[in-house]
């Protein structure tokens, strides 16, 4: 019986080893070959495979790697995303990349353009986060038969050239709720559900989870007080300010309705604040779910439904970080996030937009996956691009008006516009006097807001 198996095994193999692998498009090729020709159904077990990876004349395989399905409401599609895990650490996307064994294989199944997640990977670079899940896109051959156009991406995770902290002790926490906690979790005192990346196995002591209920009920202590505007005993000495102001912008920036509900947060082991990042899982960012519109809204205002939604609303109550996010968000008009945005849209369209002809002869383009996504669907694809760039267009001008009227309203010096006989003068924010206007954001002329 065993030399019987023996036989089948390498019979198999060998006929694994002859294939010819090719590459489909302009894109790299990636070949998953299980090894017992079973689909990948499963979430919570692994299945061996083999993964073949053909860029142009470069080919690498791998053998011994274990595949299994990932995602939540995406894993009741039928282009499912996965997770791959190699035999041992692989640069699989060169050295500025992680060396790791955990990768992701995003399907973007719910995004026509399949570029939202990766749109994301540049905001996050632009913004000047620490870390940003990669973003390579590729055809993929499961056992033989094409599934369409993926995105290979970082796993999150506590690693070099990732979330890079202590791998032992760092903390690495996703701020959740109830219907997305994952084992282990706590609960805050607020009701916020907080799932624990980091440590992990034998690091995650009874030691280390009280430390980390306890600090996450500090800081929900810090943030609802009565002095939570200190920046002694307030939320403010608890967190990477910057980072937090980035995050929050970044998340109005994208409209992303899952948002609130999965916030990835890290603090060191010889780090007393708590960071924010990185920016994750954007497929139904960029008004691209049928929740709410979110061209003209601003996510801390759409509902309140959820500890955290109550807690970034009360948040904007502090003069503090009205004028925080203000300020930085003139900043980056002023280094061109509008225009950066719209430039990389129409180079990710070009990047797959020979594998996305392929994808959609076997995804439909015009019928919607899930109800949660957009209700709004075209013939083509560049209808679904030109969708994208014309929620930039609309959304960062409602961005800079509103963040303006809360600046405004908590701006502890009142503005004094001097009376002038002559119309047509602009002023800035300042009450100062301005020939032209040199950078984006609100100038008063007339007695008007003139927004650039």
């Amino acid at each position: 019986m065993r030399l019987l198996f023996i036989f089948i095994y390498l019979l198999f193999f060998s006929g694994l080893r002859g294939q010819s692998y090719h590459q489909l498009t302009d894109l790299p090729t990636l070949y998953i070959e299980v090894y017992n020709g079973d689909d990948i159904i499963s979430k919570e077990n692994y299945i061996d495979a083999k993964i073949v990876y053909v860029d142009g004349k470069d080919i690498r395989q791998y053998e011994n790697t274990q595949v299994r399905v990932r995602g939540n409401s995406t894993f009741y599609a039928e282009k499912k995303p996965y997770k791959l895990k190699f035999a041992t650490k692989q640069a699989l996307l060169g050295n500025n990349h992680a060396k790791a064994k955990s990768w992701t294989l995003l399907a973007n199944h719910c995004d026509k353009t399949m570029i939202r997640n990766a749109l994301t990977y540049d905001l996050g670079n632009f913004f000047g986060f620490s870390f940003c899940p990669a973003a390579q896109f590729v055809d993929l051959y499961l056992n033989g038969n094409y599934r369409g156009t993926y995105q290979i991406s970082d796993q999150v995770e506590v690693r070099n050239k990732r979330v890079d902290i202590d791998e032992n002790n760092g903390w690495l926490l996703e701020l959740t709720d109830d219907i997305h906690k994952d084992e282990p979790y706590i609960v805050t005192d607020r009701n916020i559900y907080v799932n624990i990346k980091n440590p992990k196995d034998e690091y995650l002591t009874d030691i280390s989870l009280l430390s980390i209920t306890e600090w996450c009920n500090q800081l929900s202590h810090s943030i609802w007080s009565e002095d939570y505007k200190s920046t002694i005993t307030g939320y403010r000495s608890m967190i990477h300010e910057k980072s937090f102001i980035d995050w929050y912008i970044a998340t109005e920036l994208t409209g992303n309705i899952d948002a609130f509900s999965s916030i990835y947060t890290y603090k060191d082991t010889n780090n007393a604040l708590l960071c924010f990042g990185p920016l994750w899982d954007e497929d139904l960012g960029y008004n691209n779910s049928s929740e709410k519109d979110l061209e003209k809204c601003l996510l801390a205002f759409a509902n309140r439904n959820h500890p955290i939604e109550e807690t970034m609303h009360h948040i904007w109550e502090d003069p503090w970080f009205a004028q925080s996010v203000y300020q930085r968000w003139k900043e980056l008009l002023d280094a061109g996030i509008q225009q950066y945005l719209l430039e990389k849209i129409d180079s990710l369209r070009n990047v797959i937009y020979q594998s996305q002809q392929e994808n959609f002869k076997q995804w439909s383009i015009t019928e919607p996956i899930f109800s949660f996504e957009r209700h709004l669907y075209h013939d083509t694809y560049d209808e679904y691009v030109n969708d994208l760039k014309k929620f930039i267009n609309h959304h960062i001008p409602f961005m800079t008006e509103e963040f303006y009227n809360h600046y405004i309203v908590t701006k502890n010096n009142s503005i004094h516009f001097p009376p002038v006989s002559t119309n047509n003068v602009l002023y800035n924010l300042d009450g100062k006097i301005v020939n032209t206007p040199v950078k984006h954001g609100i100038y008063i002329k007339n007695h008007q807001k003139i927004i650039y």
